[in-house]
């Protein structure tokens, strides 16, 4: 009995047992302890979430890059959308003559030595990203200003990892300023691209981003000889060389957070060999600064060079130039592009490797 009533006394000593005690203990050590342990659970988790935003947008950036420099080629028979991040694209400062819709298709099949983005270790794999897009350009009245939407549907899947399975839907809303008399004048614009991130198949959402751009268009053309081409409402057809400067200013809302704004400075030459080959190169360049978020801010820049090089399948070889016409002008791309990631956190930092081909095929109408 002693020893027991010993073991109460010295518990209620310690505060276990004494009601002020514990109420003493409580007001003084615990609270304080929970509240460093909720911040640093609280910044660890803002940290991860900043670092996985910052990862995808890099990541998703690099691939619209590469989706663009595919329709940006500068052949003369396959057509493609009005609105594009690469100044070369054929027809981007061209006043369209009506409205007008183009369809497009790609089919794109990659060896990824990326696509988790991950600083160390990243698993290598294939890729298949098939593509779909419809977008819409008129002229603005009388004015010389030209209007374009494009609808984009795309769906990437990974043989060696199940990670980055990812569906997208992407909707831009672009007004430009168009010289009727030149296209390759000094061309402004402003833009409105929404996207929603969604599971594979199309079947819950994951997150969506929109974005607001401002910036400008500048080419300068080549015939053969290397001489400049005097100023004209469409030069494509005597452009051998053309090299282009795209700059914009975006602003990105992002849910889950955080939003962020960036800078994109992108030049780009295309090279038109003859009618069924050509080839090109576009670097695109973004330094982007995401919104500060429970005291953590990040800083990203990505660089990615993208070369492709295009076969456009003679009409021969289809029968005819009707049949060409028929099956869309197909178009064999050979694509390789690098994308390097630098960030502010250090184990966000990442490179990844892209080579492989895509079917290209387009119907305007």
């Amino acid at each position: 009995m002693t020893g027991i009533g010993g073991a109460i006394v010295g518990d209620r000593a310690m505060g276990f047992g004494g009601r002020g005690q514990g109420r003493r203990l409580r007001g003084i050590c615990p609270r304080p302890a929970l509240i460093a342990l909720s911040a640093i659970l609280l910044l660890g988790a803002t940290q991860r979430l900043a670092a996985q935003a910052g990862a995808s947008d890099a990541r998703d950036d690099a691939d619209a890059a590469r989706i663009d420099a595919l329709l940006a080629t500068p052949s003369a028979l396959t057509p493609a959308p009005q609105t594009n991040i690469f100044a070369t694209s054929p027809g981007l400062e061209e006043q369209a003559p009506s409205p007008r819709f183009t369809f497009n298709v790609l089919t794109p099949v990659y060896f990824n030595s990326n696509p988790e983005s991950a600083s160390a270790g990243g698993v290598s794999t294939a890729e298949v990203s098939p593509v779909g897009s419809l977008s819409w350009a008129a002229p603005v009245f009388d004015l010389p200003l030209r209007v374009s939407a494009n609808l984009r549907a795309e769906s990437d899947r990974f043989t060696g990892s199940s990670g980055p399975d990812l569906d997208k839907l992407a909707g831009t809303l672009r007004l430009q300023a168009i010289d009727p008399n030149n296209d390759q004048g000094f061309s402004p614009y402003l833009v409105y691209a929404p996207r929603m991130d969604l599971a594979p198949t199309f079947a819950q959402e994951i997150a969506t981003r929109q974005d607001l751009n401002l910036g400008f268009n500048k080419i300068f053309n080549f015939d053969a000889n290397f001489q400049a081409i005097p100023a004209a409402g469409n030069t494509r057809a005597s452009t051998v060389w053309s090299f282009g400067l795209t700059f914009f200013a975006q602003r990105r809302f992002r849910d889950p957070t955080p939003s962020s704004y960036a800078l994109y400075v992108i030049p780009s030459v295309s090279y038109v060999i003859d009618e069924q080959w050509n080839v090109s190169l576009g670097v695109e360049t973004i330094r982007r600064w995401f919104d500060s978020n429970g005291g953590v801010s990040r800083a990203d820049w990505l660089v990615e060079p993208i070369a492709t090089l295009e076969f456009v399948l003679p009409a021969s070889w289809l029968g005819a130039g009707g049949n060409a016409r028929l099956f869309g002008q197909p178009a064999l791309d050979f694509q390789t592009s690098y994308e390097r990631a630098s960030s502010s956190f250090s184990n966000s930092s990442f490179s990844t490797w892209t080579v492989g081909a895509a079917l290209k095929t387009g119907w305007r109408f």
